[in-house]
This record gives C-alpha cells, structure tokens and sequence, in this order.
C-alpha cells in the first residue's frame, strides 16, 4: 500500500509539473524541432509534447478509474461523433485526387488534430481539481503572457525605434519559431502577428480583462494601485496594435462591445431615473419609456459615430485599409475586387469555395480535413486571377485550407457538424452567463473570461480554422472548471 501511494504521490507530482510547464510554453507556436518531430509544417506548438505526457499520466487514469468529466463536454462529445461519422461516410463520396496526397492520411491527421483540441479541454477542465491549484494555473498563464510581451516589446522597440532588428533576435526567432519577424508587425513568440492576436484574444485578454472588470487578482501584490493584470491588459492592448490583425482588433472589440451592452443598459437607467426623478406627468411609465429610447438612439448615433472615426484613423495607419472608402459597384466583380484592394481577397476566395463544397455536400460535409481536395473545382473564376491562389495551387503540394472555423465545420461536418458545435458553445455561453450573474459568485472572474472568449471566437472563427491551437480549448476548460458547484465562492 505504500509503494502505491508513493507511485501515486510521484505520478501527481509530474502531472501537476508537466501542467505547470504546457501553461508557461503555451505562447510558442511553432517550434521547429518540435514541427520535425510532429511531422507537421503548420502548428507545431510545443505544448502538443506536454499534452501527450498529461493524457497518459493523468487523463487515461481519470477516465478509467471511473471519475466523470464535466457535464458541460457531453454536446462536445456529440459533436466528436458527428464528425466521425461525416469521415466515415466521405468514404462513400467521390473526392477529387489533388497532388497524389493520400485521403486516409490526411484524413487521421485531421481526426488528430480534433483529439489534440478535445484533449486540452478535458486536462483544462478537470486537472485544476482545487481553488488553489485553479489560482495558480491562471498564475502561471499570467507569468508566461508577462514573458510574451516582454519579447514582443523588444521587438517593437528594436523596429519602430531603430528601423531594423539586429541578428541576435533574428536567430532567437529561428531557434522558437519557425517563422520569422515581420516589417513593423510584432509576432512575439508566435508564428505570425495573427497568430498572437488569436493567442492574446481566445486565453490572455479574457483572463486579463475580467480580473480588471471583476477589480479581481490572482496574485498578491500590486503596483501602486495597479493589479499585475491591469498591467498585463495595458501591454497586450499595445501588442495587439502593434500586429495589425484586423480580424484580431474585431474579436477584441467584441470583447469591448460585450461589456458596452451591459454598460449601456446601466446608462441608459441612471439618465433616465435622474431625469425622471423630478418630473410630474399622468403617464409616467410611457413617459420614462419614451425617454429610455431617445437616451438609447443618442448613445447608439455616439457609438457609429466613434467607430466611422476610429474606422478613418485606422485607414489611415494600415496601408492595407487605404481604399476602405473606395468602394464602387460600376466594377464587374466588385465586391471581389473591393476585398482584395484590402489585401483580403485571398481570404474570401476561400471562404467562397468553402461555401460552395458545403453547398454540394450540405448534411454531414465532405469529411474533416477534405475540403481542400474540392478547391480547385469551387474556386470562382475571379480567385483564379489571384497570385497567391495560383502560386499555392500551381507551385506548391500542400492542400489548401479554408481559412475559417466557420465555414470549415459546414463544408466538412455539414449543417449537422455545424449545429452540435455551436450548440455546444451556446450551452457553454449559457453556464457562463448564469455562473457570473449568480449571487453566489463562484469564481466568476474566470466565468465572464469564458464569455469574453466566445465572443472573441466570433471574429477569430474567420481567421483560424485549426483544431490543434490550444488557446481557445484552455480557456474554456479553464472556465469550466470554475464552475464546478463544489469550489469557493472567491478566488482571492
């Protein structure tokens, strides 16, 4: 009984160091040792390494031991058996043959992919079994965002303070990425500047930005007045201008704009209440209801005015904005054209040949991961006059992507597919919401992060259709297990 319990105390030890670990390596993306040893010429998150260990150490003993996984992941689960049976049935559809790339391979590295994001949300969602050790989960998360932006300062500083960036940063970026630095876009220790848009959105903004709304911390100290993630949410604000990712800029204002219709309906009250206050009238309800709605429109007219103005500034900072005024109908092809003159044509050719695959194929789709086989018949006309379309399709033999969670799920899982995963996060939305609104206030500053990530996930559904990142599978597991109905109310 005493070797057992050792092996069982060491075991907890190295699942509970190796969590620790895959939290701090969660800002690199795409190490490239770690992308030889995957196979992978996309996401190769070092992560991915740490994950593996957890699942043998940790998740395959939970199962089967009998410990139940939360509730929340049995629509995730469903979803999981859809889209088996969406593959299983691509089997019995004609799939184009592209570039002699085998379908049963790239078919299990799509269902891979799939497990490595399931498998994140369960160790998330029932590895931080304690307050404590949910404290300093977010703890480190914090700590390795810290680290993030430190080197994505450095890299703002060395480009926009001296116009290049000297050899020893160009070799550190080769060593943790196998991507490299960009011309006035910092990435820190992403792939690429959207890639830790996507990073900063789906896990360190919600966390960041809820302990600042909530006036909560997980950590002790404070400078000043301000709490270490007030600081956090001061810096990636800065490094998330600084990546020029529009859609990323969009999903943050989403987060913001979660926030301003709470806000709004508390304004709205507050005027109404103190114009009313003094007011004598036979119908007053209808009177304090005309008032309510002219407070509303004046605050909505504010709102499109302020972002006709930000939309303005921003078309004048972004090159790739500059014709964002400049749009005409007399064109043939003119919305085409208008979104390539933003330099965003390519992203919507393949949103375009997605929508066509899920058109031919709308109830259970082609099979995870099949959809690039059918590009080179959806492609409109128009996307064949695009250099980047050609060269991806003409000179290289990988298979192209669609560029959109979105619109993946229906060309790839069908109408059904589409409707358990969002049923999913809607049953998600929904707890979360419940959990911050309740007067029991358990931990609701890591519940309000879920919403924040659901609503970011609105816009970063346009931007990155990987399974295998794991920002968005930590958060929510991270949520999840906030709220369990057995933990303390406060997370101070």
């Amino acid at each position: 009984m005493e070797l057992k319990q050792k092996i069982r105390n060491s075991a907890n030890i190295l699942a509970q160091t190796a969590w620790f670990i895959m939290l701090t390596i969660l800002p690199i993306t795409s190490v490239p040792v770690v992308a030889q040893l995957l196979g992978s010429d996309s996401v190769a998150s070092p992560s991915i390494l740490i994950l593996a260990l957890l699942v043998i150490i940790w998740l395959v003993p939970w199962i089967v031991s009998g410990k139940p996984l939360p509730y929340q992941t049995i629509p995730l689960l469903v979803f999981v058996c859809v889209v088996l049976i969406s593959s299983a049935l691509s089997f019995f559809i004609e799939i184009p043959p592209y570039k002699g790339i085998p379908i049963f391979r790239n078919d299990f590295h799509a269902l891979a992919t799939l497990a490595i994001g399931v498998c994140f949300f369960f160790i998330a969602s029932t590895f931080p079994q304690d307050n404590g050790l949910l404290k300093k989960s977010v703890q480190v998360i914090n700590w390795s965002g810290f680290i993030m932006l430190l080197w994505g300062v450095a890299q703002g500083i060395a480009w926009f303070g001296f116009g290049h960036y000297p050899n020893w940063m160009f070799r550190f970026q080769g060593f943790i990425s196998a991507g490299t630095l960009y011309r006035q876009r910092v990435t820190a220790l992403a792939l690429e500047p959207s890639w830790l848009a996507h990073e900063l959105n789906m896990l360190y903004f919600p966390i960041w930005l809820s302990a600042t709304v909530k006036k909560q911390s997980f950590h002790s100290f404070r400078i000043w007045k301000f709490s270490f993630e007030n600081l956090l949410f001061t810096g990636g604000v800065i490094a998330l201008l600084l990546t020029f990712s529009r859609i990323g800029l969009l999903a943050f204002l989403l987060m913001c704009g979660y926030l301003l219709l709470k806000m709004h309906a508390w304004i709205v009250e507050k005027i109404g209440n103190k114009l009313m206050k003094n007011r004598r009238t036979k119908n007053k309800g209808k009177t304090h209801k005309r008032v309510a709605f002219s407070i509303s429109a004046i605050l909505v007219v504010v709102y499109m005015v302020t972002i006709a103005i930000g939309l303005i500034i921003f078309s004048h900072i972004d090159p790739r904005m500059a014709s964002l005024f400049d749009f005409s109908l007399n064109k043939e092809n003119s919305i085409l054209k208008y979104f390539n003159d933003l330099r965003f044509g390519d992203r919507i050719i393949y949103w375009m040949a997605g929508w066509e695959t899920f058109g031919a194929y709308p109830f259970f789709g082609v099979g995870l991961g099949n959809a690039g086989f059918f590009f080179p018949e959806s492609i409109t006309p128009y996307g064949w006059t695009l250099l980047e379309v050609r060269k991806l399709i003409h000179r290289t033999s990988i298979l192209l992507n669609i560029k959109s969670l979105w619109i993946r799920l229906l060309a790839e899982t069908g109408i059904i597919g589409f409707s358990f995963f969002i049923g999913w996060l809607y049953s998600q939305a929904r707890i979360f919401v419940q959990k911050d609104n309740s007067s029991k206030n358990i931990n609701n500053t890591l519940c309000l992060a879920g919403i924040f990530v659901l609503c970011a996930l609105l816009a970063e559904g346009f931007s990155i259709d990987s399974f295998a990142m794991p920002y968005l599978w930590v958060s929510l597991g991270l949520a999840t297990a906030a709220c369990s109905s057995k933990r303390k109310s406060d997370l101070n």
